[in-house]
C-alpha cells in the first residue's frame, strides 16, 4: 500500500517523475547537507583544499573520535550497571497521569539516566561520523598528492578518480556533520528536521508525508497535520521493526512514542500557527 502510494503521489506530479531508490538516496541523505551556498560553484571551494588541510582535519576528527570514544564507554558501563527501576506502566499513560493527577511520571534518578542514555546515543551518531571522516581522508590523500603526471591530471575532470575526490572532499569539508546539538534545539521541528541525524527523512517523507498530503489536497492543514503523523508512524513502525529483528521481542513503545512526539509537533505547530498558515516561514 506505501509503494502504491508513493507512485500515486508521483503520477500527481509528473507521470515522468521518478524518485532516486534509498541505495542512491545513501550518498545524499540529508536535505540541506552541504554548506557550500546554493547556486555556487562548488569547483572553486574543492580545488582550494590541500594537503595540510586534510591534515588538520584529519587529527581533529582523530582527536575527537578518541574523546568521543572514552566518554562513551565510561557512559555505557554506567548506563549498564546502574539502570533504574522502570515502571510496568507506558510513560505515554504515565504523561497522561500526570495531566489528570498531577503524579510525576518518572523519578528524578530515571529522568537523570535517559538523559544520560540520551548523551550515549548522540555520542555513538557522532563517533560513527568522525570514523567514516577519517576513512574518507585516509582514500582522499592520495587523490590530493601531486604526484600525478601531467596528462593524467588533464584527464582528471573526466575520470572516475576526480568524481571520487571531489565527493570526498565536499563530504570532509563542506557537509554538516551527522549529528547537530540536539541540546540545542529552538522547537521540536528544529529538533527532529535539523539537530537530530536526518539519515531516513528523506525516505520517510517519500513514504509518508508526502503522499498523505497529497490526498489531502482539498484540506491543507488536515494534510499537513496527518502528513507528520504518517512519517512519525512510519518511523515507529520502523525502530519496532528493528527491534524484533535484534531482541526478538514485540512492543509497541517505539510507535507508541514516535506518534507521541508527532502529536506533541502538531500541537507545537498549531500554538506557533505553521501549519494553520499565518507565518510566512511555513516549510515542509
Amino acid at each position: 500500500m506505501i509503494i502504491w502510494m508513493k507512485k500515486n503521489y508521483q503520477f500527481s506530479i509528473d507521470p515522468k517523475t521518478k524518485f532516486p531508490s534509498f541505495v542512491s538516496t545513501l550518498f545524499n541523505w540529508r536535505i540541506n547537507g552541504i554548506t557550500i551556498p546554493y547556486e555556487t560553484n562548488y569547483q572553486k571551494y574543492i580545488d582550494s583544499i590541500t594537503v595540510k588541510d586534510l591534515n588538520l582535519k584529519m587529527i581533529n576528527h582523530l582527536i575527537k573520535a578518541i574523546t568521543k570514544f572514552v566518554i562513551r564507554d565510561l557512559l555505557k558501563e554506567y548506563l549498564k550497571y546502574n539502570k533504574p527501576e522502570i515502571p510496568e506502566r507506558s510513560y505515554i499513560l504515565r504523561v497522561l497521569d500526570y495531566f489528570i493527577t498531577g503524579h510525576p511520571f518518572t523519578e528524578t534518578y530515571t529522568f537523570f539516566y535517559c538523559f544520560l542514555w540520551s548523551i550515549f546515543i548522540i555520542l555513538s551518531f557522532s563517533l560513527v561520523w568522525d570514523n567514516a571522516c577519517i576513512l574518507f581522508g585516509i582514500i582522499l590523500r592520495p587523490l590530493l598528492s601531486n604526484s600525478l603526471k601531467e596528462n593524467e591530471k588533464l584527464q582528471e575532470s573526466k575520470s572516475l578518480k576526480m568524481i571520487i575526490k571531489e565527493w570526498l572532499i565536499l563530504s570532509l569539508f563542506y557537509t554538516k556533520p551527522l549529528m547537530g546539538n540536539p541540546f540545542l534545539s529552538i522547537d521540536p521541528r528544529d529538533f527532529w528536521s535539523n539537530q537530530w541525524h536526518q539519515i531516513y527523512s528523506e525516505t520517510f517523507h517519500e513514504l509518508g508525508y508526502f503522499p498523505v498530503r497529497t490526498y489531502f489536497k482539498h484540506n491543507k492543514t488536515l494534510g499537513r497535520v496527518l502528513g507528520i503523523c504518517s512519517v512519525y508512524l512510519i518511523s515507529g513502525l520502523f525502530h519496532d521493526y528493528t527491534l524484533i529483528v535484534a531482541f526478538n521481542h514485540f512492543s509497541a513503545d517505539y510507535t507508541t512514542f514516535f506518534l507521541f512526539h508527532g502529536l506533541l509537533l502538531i500541537l507545537w505547530e498549531v500554538i506557533e500557527g505553521r501549519i494553520l498558515g499565518k507565518r510566512k516561514d511555513i516549510k515542509d
